[in-house]
């Protein structure tokens, strides 16, 4: 399979199974607790899209925020793993792309991918439909979200 099949499945996962997971996620204030979230969103990418396009003792980059069961450690399964790949986006035939929350295209090289996103009243929110992908500029922290529509995802090595 390839990884931009991969990685769209795992939307569709996060689009189908968001209404029954997040009421098992929340405190006791009824309130969703963003740290069993974040969690249950890194096991899940651990498993299902890491283990399916990386062999055993290659790991992604963390997916959002990571995990924050295990302390020090984003993740949840390989604690002491280090990240030796990520996913990177490319424009389908272009190299530019519109950035919703900017209100501008944009060149999308050196961007990270973080994660699946909505997009609603000129903001990112954590909840259905994921059908944005929010980016990153590590070295000038811009955030951008993107329709996952005008982009691949590709499997990058890390340097």
């Amino acid at each position: 399979m390839l990884v931009d099949q991969v990685v769209r499945l795992f939307a569709q996962y996060l689009n189908s199974c968001w209404i029954f997971c997040i009421p098992l996620l929340k405190e006791r204030s009824y309130a969703p607790d963003k740290q069993s979230i974040n969690d249950w969103l890194q096991v899940n990418w651990e498993l299902l899209v890491e283990r399916k396009i990386l062999r055993i003792g290659d790991y992604l980059e963390v997916y959002g925020e990571g995990a924050d069961y295990n302390g020090a450690s984003s993740r949840m399964t390989d604690i002491e793993a280090l990240p030796n790949y990520r996913i990177s986006i490319n424009g389908k035939g272009s190299i530019k792309v519109f950035d919703v929350l900017n209100n501008e295209e944009f060149h999308i090289k050196d961007y990270s991918f973080e994660m699946f996103v909505s997009f609603f009243d000129g903001w990112y929110k954590l909840e259905p439909p994921f059908n944005h992908a929010l980016l990153v500029d590590h070295n000038s922290k811009l955030e951008r979200v993107i329709a996952i529509d005008e982009v691949q995802f590709e499997l990058e090595k890390l340097k």
